[in-house]
């Protein structure tokens, strides 16, 4: 007679919530045979993990090439370089694992010709790895990444309080306003549209083909208060209807540059 099994066992569709279980059912005095019955653990897996008291879900597919140490050490190093404002691209990071494997004669499987890891170590890599992600980068001039440094930063906060000590700010964050300026570009980027498939430009009406920035002026406290913003518009005369429906007491001047 055929034996009857109440679940199938099917390799790694446990959880460790399911694991757990199934030891403090065995704990309890249940057969070891009967507890991956119920709760659809192998009798083998079971009797593994008990003995190597491991209790985690295990991670089905092929080992990853380098170790979780090793991962580790290449994301700190990717994070450094991006602090340091000197990034990495996608295809420097897979160049970079392959250099990495073959320096310390790790066994791999990425491409000798091209001597760089696949696109599919990378996503995996990334996955593995959530603390880093492609992101657009800003570009940044090199005299402010130069001039950030210790002694000018040291430099700031020295002038900073002594002037809140002069003036007696250090309790009133109501009189301590931070400005910024910001630009907004007149060209809205159009979103995707249907058309006829093969077809390799496709138009789409808007203002401008190639748009102008527009200058906004921001003022505010730590204490939620803000000064009302200023516009400034790229052109030679200034125009009552730049104004129209804009916050109250706001500026709008122009500028040829």
């Amino acid at each position: 007679m055929p034996r009857l099994y109440t679940r199938k066992t099917e390799k790694g569709k446990w959880t460790a919530e399911q694991l757990q279980a199934a030891i403090l059912a065995f704990n309890s005095g249940r057969k070891i045979r009967d507890v991956g019955r119920t709760f659809g653990i192998a009798e083998s897996t079971l009797r593994s993990r008990l003995k190597n008291q491991n209790f985690i879900k295990p991670k089905l597919g092929r080992k990853p090439t380098f170790s979780f140490e090793v991962e580790k050490e290449l994301t700190n190093h990717v994070l450094k370089l991006s602090k340091y404002f000197y990034v990495l691209t996608p295809t420097e990071l897979r160049r970079l694992a392959y250099e990495y494997a073959v320096a310390n004669d790790i066994e791999h499987r990425f491409c000798s010709s091209t001597k760089s890891a696949g696109y599919d170590w990378l996503g995996l890599f990334l996955k593995r790895n959530p603390e880093i992600s492609l992101c657009t980068p800003e570009g940044t001039s090199l005299n402010r990444v130069s001039s950030f440094n210790e002694t000018n930063v040291r430099l700031f906060y020295k002038n900073l309080e002594e002037t809140m000590d002069k003036f007696k700010l250090n309790d009133k964050c109501t009189r301590i306003f931070n400005v910024d300026e910001t630009g907004i570009t007149t060209l809205q980027k159009p979103s995707r549209i249907l058309g006829p498939k093969g077809q390799k430009q496709v138009g789409s009406i808007i203002s401008w083909e190639r748009g102008k920035n527009v200058t906004v002026v921001c003022c505010m406290n730590a204490a939620d208060s803000f000064i009302p913003p200023m516009f400034i518009y790229p052109r030679a005369r200034v125009s009552q209807l730049l104004g129209r429906g804009g916050q109250t007491g706001s500026l709008y001047e122009c500028s040829k540059n």
